[in-house]
């Protein structure tokens, strides 16, 4: 498929998520505006109800005026008697039963729409919508009464009508937003794995052209016989043509290595290992380039064996891959310490090194498959952003973990912990 078609597609693709994400949000702010309008409509028919009930029960509705008549709201003094009030709501309840609401509320009544209502001696505010009032006109045969009704809990009666609805629509717009941003992260590593082939493709091609060229070179001179008479030369050209190959063959497997690694059958052969061993393998593997950057290696390893069990040849690979960067990745001459020690259940190693340093935006990549920290150019130091992808699959492979701690011109230091090799009886 076509770069420019994928871009398309994803981008389609985030757009509709988005669309449905819009329509999933409006939907709930809708089934909430109706609901409260189912509600408030439900209320208004109760209490239009409650008036009418409570308009034919002549008892009721003197008690009613003579209180009103007294102005006992006016007065601060307690409104009508306790039997009264439970008269009243046991109309209301009744009434909104019958609508299918069963919630805590408080009654009141007011005058002259005064936002101060009394209950007895207490103040309350009726705060505009959370209130509904029917007008007691006909009860009290006077004008400026009305009946207040407030539901402190009414949210209640939503989720009870629409929770289930309301709930599959919180999951789905979850389960969106998680999506789109899972698609993201996908796609963003797909794009940054593409810029990595594509980067190691140009390493591939600056790295294989030199020695390419040397042997073609070497070979076409031996071909034309103007060294024939000369064994030296014949030596020398032979000589230019098996290191060239070599290159070519330890840069074709560091590449078949990591392919190789990465399989879900591959085979690694574990078996008890001293660490300090292994250390010493990778250093010794390293220290003709230490000598050539005219570096130093120190080690400072822990007291007796420590065993671990380990596949020796890929975890020393991976040792090797560690101080290889350590001392290419410099300004100056490289002092690079490894250190070996024991915690619980686990082996250390810290390896710390004097390097460029690594930016923290980048320390997140660097164990990514042909991932390499720009440097400026590219090609500086040779390399195809195999090294630590590596380390990291052998490291996950013998169930360790590494880390690596870095500043920008200070150095860089990577540590792994490895598990130990079970004790036998």
């Amino acid at each position: 498929m076509k770069k420019s078609l994928r871009k398309y597609l994803f981008w389609f693709t985030m757009v509709m998520l988005a669309a449905l994400l819009v329509l999933q949000v409006r939907w709930i702010m809708y089934s909430v505006r109706f609901q409260e309008k189912v509600f408030k409509n439900s209320v208004d028919l109760a209490l239009d109800k409650t008036i009418a009930n409570l308009n034919n029960d002549r008892l009721v509705c003197d008690a009613m005026r003579e209180c009103m008549a007294c102005d006992s709201i006016h007065s601060g003094t307690k409104l009508m008697s306790p039997g009264i009030w439970g008269q009243i709501h046991a109309t209301i309840d009744a009434e909104l039963a019958v609508y299918g609401i069963d919630l805590d509320y408080d009654v009141y009544i007011t005058r002259h729409n005064r936002d101060t209502i009394r209950s007895g001696p207490v103040n309350l505010f009726v705060r505009q919508g959370t209130c509904y009032t029917q007008s007691l006109r006909e009860v009290l045969q006077t004008s400026g009464y009305q009946l207040v009704v407030s539901f402190p809990d009414r949210s209640r009666f939503f989720f009870s009508q629409a929770g289930l609805m309301l709930f599959s629509s919180v999951l789905l717009i979850l389960f969106i937003v998680i999506s789109i941003l899972q698609i993201m992260g996908w796609y963003r590593n797909e794009l940054r794995l593409a810029n990595n082939i594509k980067e190691l493709i140009n390493n591939v091609t600056h790295e294989f052209k030199t020695p390419i060229t040397s042997i073609a070179l070497a070979a076409n001179l031996i071909r034309k016989g103007r060294a024939s008479a000369n064994h030296d030369k014949v030596r020398e050209y032979g000589d230019l043509i098996f290191r060239e190959n070599q290159k070519l063959e330890k840069q074709v497997e560091s590449l078949l290595d990591l392919a190789a690694i990465e399989r879900e059958d591959f085979d690694y052969h574990f078996q008890s290992e001293n660490l300090g061993d292994m250390l010493a393998d990778a250093m010794a593997s390293v220290q003709l380039l230490a000598e050539e950057k005219g570096g130093t290696l120190t080690c400072d390893l822990a007291a007796g064996e420590i065993p671990i069990l380990a596949d020796r040849l890929h975890l020393t690979n991976a040792f090797s891959n560690i101080l290889v960067n350590a001392l290419k990745y410099t300004t100056e001459s490289p002092r690079v310490r490894i250190r070996s020690f024991l915690t619980d259940h686990f082996a250390g190693v810290e390896i710390t090194d004097n390097g460029i340093g690594i930016p923290l935006k980048f320390q997140k990549y660097i164990f990514d498959k042909y991932y390499r920290v720009p440097t400026g150019d590219v090609h500086n130091i040779k390399g195809f952003g195999i090294g630590l992808s590596y380390v990291k699959n052998v490291v996950t492979a013998h169930h360790g973990k590494i880390t690596v701690s870095s500043e920008p011109g200070k150095g860089s230091s990577f540590t792994l912990l490895l598990p130990l090799a079970p004790v036998l009886p």
